[in-house]
Parts: structure tokens; C-alpha cells; sequence
């Protein structure tokens, strides 16, 4: 039913990481686990939307709604994509995982201390003080910053691609990546 969607994605992504995570190889598996944990935040995230059906009041619905596309947008999606990407960047050696690792953690822990005073920019309609809508604004434009500066990171070791052949192998796809972080800082950072 409703819930099969989710139980598939939490299955699916189980499936591909915990045998990385239960493997005894002796690395450091913060990284993986802090994408194992933004994987599963994601699925109960949206589980919540699930909760309200066509008998309840819109209200009541608009008001998860709301919850879901700001809090996915303002702070989820922004973890995600900064370890997922940091996990790409890391096992392809264009940065450390040590960087990989203290972005990640960054974006956890602005998500964690802005998530929510990072939504208020968008109480402007609701007759909210500037300054809360300044706060507001002030969280939401940090929330980039740890992916911006590991993109940035993976441009300038990418720029060495002379280096490496595989690195010319594997152009188009760290060209994406490196654009996700730009086109990230521009439009969440900038413009908002």
C-alpha cells in the first residue's frame, strides 16, 4: 500500500550498505555511515507525508506538506547530497576522506543546528519580523557551504587529470558532480 514505496528504498539501499558497513577491513566507516544514516532519514522523512489521507483536513495536510518540501529542501537534501558526494569523491581519490568525512559531518551539523530557523525566509507571507526572516536566510545560505567547498576540492584535483588516465575516463560524470555543487551554491546559496 502506501508504505511499499518507502520499504523498497529502505530495502533496496539496505541491501548495498550494510555489507560495506559489517565488513572487518579495518577502515574508518564514518562516511558510510553518515550516508547509511541520511539514506534512512530520507525514507522515514517522507513516511511522515503517508500519515494523512483524503478525509483529512487540508489544513492538516498542507501543513506536513510544507513540512516535507521545506525540510527536504532546507536541510535533508543538502546532508544527502554533501556525503553522497563526498563518498563518490573519496573512493574516486579526489579528496581525502578525512575532507570527505569533516564535509559531511558539517552539512549533519548545520542541518542539525539550522534545519528548522533555516525555513523562516519563507515566512514572509505570514507578516514575519526581518529579522527572524534574516536568521532565516543566514542558516538557509550556510547549508551549501560544506558542499561547495567539496566540490570545490574535487575541481582542483580533478584539474590534475593529466595524472591519471582514469581520471580522462571519467570526465563527464565528475563534470556533473562538480556542476551539482556549483549550480547548488548558486541557486540555494545565492539567489535562495
Amino acid at each position: 500500500g502506501k508504505f511499499a514505496g518507502i520499504a523498497f528504498w529502505l530495502v533496496l539501499m539496505a541491501r548495498a550498505i550494510f555489507p560495506a558497513l559489517l565488513a572487518p577491513n579495518g577502515q574508518d566507516k564514518n562516511l558510510l555511515a553518515l550516508l547509511t544514516s541520511s539514506v534512512v532519514c530520507i525514507g522515514l522523512f517522507y513516511g511522515t507525508g503517508l500519515f494523512y489521507g483524503e478525509r483529512t483536513h487540508i489544513s492538516v495536510m498542507e501543513y506536513w506538506r510544507w513540512w516535507v518540501v521545506h525540510l527536504w529542501v532546507e536541510g535533508f537534501f543538502e546532508v544527502f547530497a554533501t556525503t553522497a558526494l563526498a563518498f563518490i569523491f573519496s573512493t574516486l581519490g579526489l579528496v581525502s576522506y578525512r575532507m570527505a568525512t569533516a564535509a559531511s559531518l558539517a552539512s549533519a551539523s548545520l542541518f542539525m543546528l539550522g534545519g528548522v530557523p533555516g525555513t523562516f525566509h519563507h515566512l514572509y507571507f505570514s507578516g514575519t519580523t526581518t529579522p527572524v526572516m534574516a536568521v532565516g536566510a543566514s542558516f538557509s545560505a550556510l547549508e551549501v557551504v560544506p558542499l561547495v567547498v567539496l566540490g570545490h576540492e574535487a575541481w582542483e584535483h580533478w584539474s590534475l587529470q593529466h595524472k591519471a588516465t582514469w581520471m580522462k575516463n571519467l570526465k563527464w560524470p565528475l563534470m556533473c558532480f562538480v556542476a551539482v555543487a556549483f549550480w547548488n551554491m548558486l541557486g540555494a546559496g545565492v539567489f535562495g
